[in-house]
């Protein structure tokens, strides 16, 4: 039974109900007119010196009081003839996460019978099984809202971290998509856009994780992407990369690791893309990131070249250099920037993932299609390949055409 966080600062005392009790001295009889009397009685403690030694359980006492002869020879006797010797009994300053811990361990009993609270070891009460699960269902209840009212906050802050690179496409591009769809409320993709005086830049970067996790490594890549373009130029993209990777390490203290704490080994794999507008040419570095080109009059569509590193991990060199790529750009030429979270999905007849080469054949299909009905048409062959899977990433992409 898992336990929230707010439920800590509460204690078993709050499911406390007063209930009567006998003692030893008490027989039979008077058990069976207690529970005649009070006919939610489930569990009848036994006190001696009010002290708790046992309980009744109202369903075995009637059951074998309901026997042959069991009146004559027990309605005079000790009522603890039928007495459970070996109660739950629980402080009631005990937490319920304690107590929770406790019911557990005692299986079905606690559950049906209720346990005992005491306070220095004195009887004040029972509390039932059902009213504590009650109790911390609805306090997880109430911690879930909390936290999908705070992802749902998140999300609208990280949106709004990307909502200025949207509008920058919109105003900048005139053929283009982008999708941005997080597994979770929050996740791990991010982008940037910027305009430049020859040109345009577009990052586009896969960090590790998704929900709250990759939400964090986003706003870190963030943070180093805009301290990266205070230094290298946008047009030099292979340095865009060295440069984010050196801070991120530096970030997650991955350049000199204390022996002290684990070392984190989170990143992410990215791109970085420049539309030299004027030239009429396009350069890239790659960091893992899948990319495809298809040229205005090519049969085929091209996955870019990328280097095998990613940005930021334990096994990348943090002086790693990026190789530069480029190309000259004809009219109608049409790229396509995606994160493995499509080319990963699994599904299809045999669950395998989706990947490039599917991308690729949709590119060719497609090609004559505006841009934004090109990505819906992705996204329905995504989801048709899906079908009942649950989405095992973040997915986003990114086209334009030339």
């Amino acid at each position: 039974m898992d336990i929230p966080l707010s439920s800590r600062q509460l204690n078993a005392g709050i499911l406390r109900l007063t209930v009567p009790h006998v003692t030893p001295d008490n027989n039979n009889t008077q058990v069976m007119s207690l529970f005649n009397e009070h006919t939610a009685l489930i569990g009848l403690p036994v006190l001696e010196n009010n002290r708790p030694i046992g309980m009744i359980n109202r369903h075995i006492f009637l059951s074998q009081m309901s026997r042959p002869f069991f009146h004559e020879l027990y309605d005079q006797k000790s009522c603890i003839a039928f007495m459970d010797k070996s109660p739950l009994i629980v402080d009631a300053d005990a937490g319920l996460e304690y107590l929770s811990e406790r019911v557990i361990e005692t299986g079905d009993k606690a559950v049906t019978e209720g346990f005992i609270l005491t306070q220095q070891g004195q009887y004040i009460g029972i509390g039932l099984g059902i009213d504590l699960i009650r109790t911390v269902s609805d306090l997880q209840a109430k911690q879930h809202l909390q936290i999908m009212q705070s992802l749902d906050y998140a999300r609208i802050i990280q949106e709004s971290m990307l909502s200025r690179s949207r509008n920058t496409i919109e105003q900048t591009l005139e053929e283009w998509c982008l999708y941005w769809h997080p597994r979770d409320c929050v996740g791990g993709d991010i982008y940037a856009f910027q305009r430049s005086e020859n040109g345009w830049l577009m990052v586009l970067a896969d960090c590790t994780g998704h929900g709250v996790p990759g939400a964090f490594m986003t706003f870190i890549f963030s943070s180093a992407l805009e301290k990266a373009l205070t230094i290298a130029r946008p047009d030099a993209p292979e340095h865009l990369l060295s440069l984010i990777n050196q801070h991120i390490k530096q970030t997650l203290s991955q350049v000199h690791p204390s022996s002290d704490r684990s070392q984190s080994n989170d990143g992410c794999d990215a791109i970085a893309l420049y539309v030299d507008t004027h030239h009429a040419q396009v350069s890239w570095a790659s960091a893992r990131m899948h990319a495809f080109i298809l040229g205005a009059h090519a049969d085929n569509a091209i996955v870019l070249d990328s280097c095998r590193k990613g940005i930021g991990y334990t096994d990348t060199p943090v002086d790693y250099q990026w190789q530069r790529y480029q190309a000259p750009l004809q009219r109608g030429d049409t790229f396509l920037i995606v994160s493995d979270g499509a080319t990963d999905q699994p599904g299809g007849p045999r669950d395998i993932m989706f990947g490039k080469k599917r991308i690729q054949s949709l590119l060719v299909q497609n090609r004559s299609l505006p841009m934004s009905a090109l990505s819906d048409a992705l996204l329905q062959a995504l989801k048709s390949w899906q079908g009942q899977q649950a989405s095992r990433d973040d997915m986003t992409w990114f086209g334009f055409r030339w």
